[in-house]
């Protein structure tokens, strides 16, 4: 649908949500499951986080790395306008997140962060170690993180709070993404997230992402980069805990959700360069209930 036809607010939302589950199944999937208040503002954000995204990982595509960084800036002056009650022209999405920020006073530092983390992208900067990894997926993914408080909690001391275990589980959930798209993103963007050290340590070249070959020694590196994953989210489960109780289903089956990506990967013999990991729509359902991920990941690793 294309916004030039949206002639009243329901056909908005329509469009909102219809680009917020095309674009992401998994956390519309879960947003299902928190309070119905929440849910086309959470669509709304998502859609700028995506709007990002889009720019540092298609638009580049189509007319380079110098142009998109003029692009990204014009982004940014957007969102400044729209966070100072001034959203330009005509853009749904910009006079939508106003009044997601009118609403929920969204921190403004997380939104920025998204930001850098597309221009990381975009000057084509590397990811040599794991500190190099945790500071860019904090940029894109805990950032997202520290985002969705506002929704969750209303109470700026419990937000300050509850803003660590929010940013690692962001923190994870990016990796979790890292570890699905290997393949992908050395093909089409020629960019590898793994750490360049840890790859050079378990003898892991670049070509062989790019080319589809799994290495030998590769499922002992993935399984080093899960960990730093699992941990993050056993220690974001507190967090979740100590939300109002209307919010921890949906959060927790989003954290669930996502961390299954890793036992996929393991149920595809760790080849993350020619195979997509993805959690089925029935496991999903099963995990909001039940988590048996630790289960399943010793399983398959017996395998």
């Amino acid at each position: 649908m294309s916004t030039a036809t949206l002639d009243s607010r329901s056909d908005e939302d329509r469009w909102i949500w219809s680009s917020f589950r095309h674009h992401s199944r998994t956390f519309s999937l879960a947003t299902r499951f928190l309070p119905r208040s929440v849910q086309m503002p959470i669509a709304t954000l998502y859609l700028f986080c995506r709007r990002v995204d889009t720019l540092a990982d298609e638009r580049v595509l189509e007319v380079g790395a110098d142009q998109t960084l003029h692009e990204l800036q014009s982004l940014h002056r957007s969102l400044e306008a729209t966070l100072a009650a001034n959203p330009p022209g005509d853009d749904v999405l910009w006079r939508r997140l106003f009044e997601v920020h009118e609403q929920y006073h969204l921190d403004r530092e997380p939104l920025y962060e998204l930001i850098d983390g597309a221009r990381w992208d975009l000057e084509g900067r590397t990811v040599d170690t794991l500190e190099d990894l945790i500071h860019y997926s904090n940029l894109v993914g805990g950032s997202v993180g520290a985002m969705m408080l506002p929704f969750l909690v209303r109470d700026d001391e419990r937000r300050a709070d509850l803003e660590d275990p929010a940013r690692k589980l962001g923190i994870a959930m990016q990796i979790t993404n890292i570890l699905r798209d290997v393949g992908e993103d050395a093909r089409a963007l020629g960019r590898v997230y793994l750490p360049g050290t840890w790859l050079r340590d378990h003898g892991v070249n670049t070509r062989d992402l790019r080319e589809g070959n799994v290495p030998d020694a590769y499922p002992e590196l993935l399984e080093s980069i899960m960990e730093e994953a699992e941990w993050r989210y056993r220690e974001s489960f507190a967090g979740i805990d100590a939300l109002p109780w209307q919010c921890r289903l949906g959060i927790r089956g989003a954290a669930r959700m996502y961390r299954e990506i890793m036992n996929e990967v393991r149920a595809n013999d760790y080849d993350n360069l020619n195979h997509r990991a993805y959690a089925s729509f029935r496991r999903k359902l099963f995990l909001v209930a039940v988590d048996n991920y630790e289960r399943r990941k010793h399983t398959l690793k017996d395998v």
